[in-house]
């Protein structure tokens, strides 16, 4: 389970600033918020998480 540290470029974000299961949503006012889609299938996570995500047994890098 990582925790934030250089995996995170943005510390105001968290993980899911590196995590491949991270959207971004941005609204007609420029507003974003950053959705985990692993919860459309797994309960267990929150579609938009309180930032930053500091662990998470869901954290997967991007792919390069």
């Amino acid at each position: 389970m990582p925790s934030s540290d250089a995996r995170s470029p943005d510390p105001a974000v968290g993980l899911c600033a590196t995590c491949r299961h991270a959207a971004v949503q941005t609204t007609a006012r420029g507003s974003r918020f950053w959705r985990c889609r692993r919860a459309e299938t797994d309960p267990r996570y929150l579609r938009y998480p309180p930032l930053p995500v500091r662990e998470c047994p869901g954290w997967e890098a991007k792919e390069a």
